[in-house]
Formats: structure tokens, C-alpha cells, sequence
């Protein structure tokens, strides 16, 4: 029997092939699958490219016998049921679900256990399930509503700290040099770049923002001790919920591949709650979704 498991993001998504028991044979990468209104079939496709590399990467040929989706963007039913069409018609497994990204993380968390997880990818958000197995949200409005301490956010705040530097109105900062030659472009010219560009595009230039921080960079800084600051009270609000002790599993891109940023935000968080416990092990949500598709019948 073979299953898979995929945690579709905002930025890319990620993808485990395995075996009856859940066990993780190999991964695949595809690009970002999160899904909004009239992206499903694009979402899918992303979806079918990481998929099939993980399939390629464990030597097995599809299709599974069953298929995991927790999608960003997939917690209303329209979109969920537009996500899992596209999906099914692909053919990559005889049974697919789709699901949000906060059951796929508390399942690779807690299995069905309480906890809490906190995501910083290219958005951000905090889910808890509770000792009476009720679910619980802190945050993931959105980029123009929420998301504070996410890649958007942060790409979107060095920007702008940026651009005033270079105006003269605000504190000097490596930012518009190390922006400038990400964008390959001068600072003139990023107007017309952030009218074109998704939020994917101002989300990947997170890392260079944290990495200027860790590097010294006091503007840099305050906008990632900011980020890490929100983020950690996202879970300090749903850790008031529990009663006695809980641990926070922390996961997404930007705790992924920049540790400075997720030793930050653990901090904060354990300044702000005392009945927290981080786990050590980063949170993955891919298997996650897998133990769910080893559930399905």
C-alpha cells in the first residue's frame, strides 16, 4: 500500500510518499499550492509535481491508494472541495482528501493529542487542539489582515524600512543594499515590482531580512524581534486555555531554514508563558498529513 502526504504552502509545497503504516519513504517538492478562489487547478498542479517527485525519489509508481492535502487557504468548504476536484482528477491516488494545514500540523505534532503548533511560512498562524479534542485559532487573517511575523510580513516591513532610509526619513540599514541585490533593482525602481508581485515574491525575501538581523543589522532587527514577538504571543493567548502544562511545536519555512528566527520567537514564547514547553524536534507536517491518509479507508 502506498500513501502519500502533502503540506501544500504559500511559498512551496512539500510532499512524503509512504508505506501502509505511515512510515515516510521519501519527499518531493513542488511549488506553492495554498489554495484561494480560482487557483485550485494551479494549486494542483503543484500538488501533482511534488507528489510524483516523491514518488520518483522512493522508486514506487502511483497511484496511491490514498492521498493527504492540508492546503493553506482550505478552511472554507468551497475551496476545500474546489482543491480536492482539481486533485482527484489527476489521478495520483484512488482516494483523496484535502484538509486545512493546521490538521495536517497538529496530526504531525500530536498525533490526536493536545498541543499547540505555531507556522511562520509565508503566512502565519497558531492552532491548539484542546484536552477535550476542540480545535482553537490565533491569527492566520491573512496578509492584509494578519499574518504579523510571517515571510510577508517581514519582507513587506524591510521594504518599507528600506525605502524610507533611502528617502532620509528613516534609521540607516544594510536592508536596501542586500533588498537591492535580491531584486537585482534600486530602490527607485521596487514600486513597481511590489504592484506586480504576489505574495510569495515579497515572502521570499524573509531570510535575507532575518540573516541581516542576525548579522547586526539594528533595523533588521527590531522588525524580526517584532515578527518573533507576535508570533510567540499567537501561542501565549492559546496556551491561557490550558490548564496545566503544553507544548508548542513549531513549524513552516521560516522556522525551517532560519533557527536564529525560531530560537527568537521559543524565547519570547517561554518569557510569556511559563506553562509552555517547545518541542525540540521541528514540526512536520507532511507526515502528518501522511498519518492521516493511512486512516482513510
Amino acid at each position: 500500500m502506498i500513501l502519500l502526504g502533502v503540506d501544500a504552502g504559500g511559498s512551496r509545497s512539500n510532499a512524503a510518499a509512504g508505506d501502509g503504516k505511515g512510515t515516510v519513504l521519501a519527499r518531493g517538492e513542488g511549488g506553492p499550492g495554498a489554495i484561494r478562489p480560482g487557483t485550485a487547478h494551479a494549486a494542483a498542479a503543484a500538488i501533482a509535481t511534488a507528489c510524483r517527485d516523491a514518488m520518483q525519489r522512493a522508486r514506487i509508481e502511483g497511484p496511491a491508494h490514498a492521498l493527504v492535502v492540508g492546503a493553506a487557504g482550505a478552511g472554507r468548504e468551497p475551496e476545500r472541495t474546489e482543491l480536492e476536484t482539481a486533485v482527484g482528477a489527476l489521478r495520483l491516488a484512488a482516494t483523496v482528501r484535502v484538509t486545512t494545514d493546521a490538521e495536517i500540523a497538529l496530526a504531525g505534532a500530536f498525533a490526536d493529542g493536545p498541543g499547540i503548533v505555531l507556522i511562520a511560512g509565508t503566512g502565519s498562524v497558531a492552532w491548539a487542539r484542546l484536552p477535550d479534542g476542540a480545535t482553537a485559532r490565533c491569527g492566520g487573517l491573512g496578509p492584509r489582515l494578519g499574518d504579523h511575523g510571517s515571510g510577508y510580513d517581514l519582507g513587506m516591513a524591510a521594504l518599507r524600512a528600506a525605502g524610507l532610509a533611502a528617502e532620509g526619513l528613516g534609521p540607516a540599514t544594510s536592508l536596501g543594499a542586500k533588498l537591492s541585490d535580491r531584486l537585482r533593482m534600486q530602490v527607485s525602481d521596487w514600486p513597481r515590482w511590489v504592484a506586480e508581485s504576489s505574495v510569495a515574491d515579497v515572502s521570499a525575501l524573509a531570510p535575507d531580512v532575518i540573516d541581516e538581523a542576525q548579522a547586526g543589522d539594528a533595523v533588521a532587527r527590531r522588525l524580526v524581534e517584532a515578527g518573533a514577538d507576535f508570533l510567540a504571543r499567537h501561542a501565549r493567548n492559546l496556551a491561557q486555555r490550558f490548564k496545566g502544562d503544553v507544548t508548542v511545536a513549531m513549524g513552516g519555512g521560516l522556522f525551517k531554514y532560519r533557527d536564529y528566527y525560531r530560537q527568537l520567537a521559543a524565547g519570547r514564547l517561554q518569557l510569556l508563558a511559563a506553562n509552555v514547553t517547545v518541542a525540540k524536534e521541528p514540526l512536520d507536517a507532511a507526515a502528518g498529513a501522511l498519518l492521516l491518509a493511512s486512516r482513510l479507508g
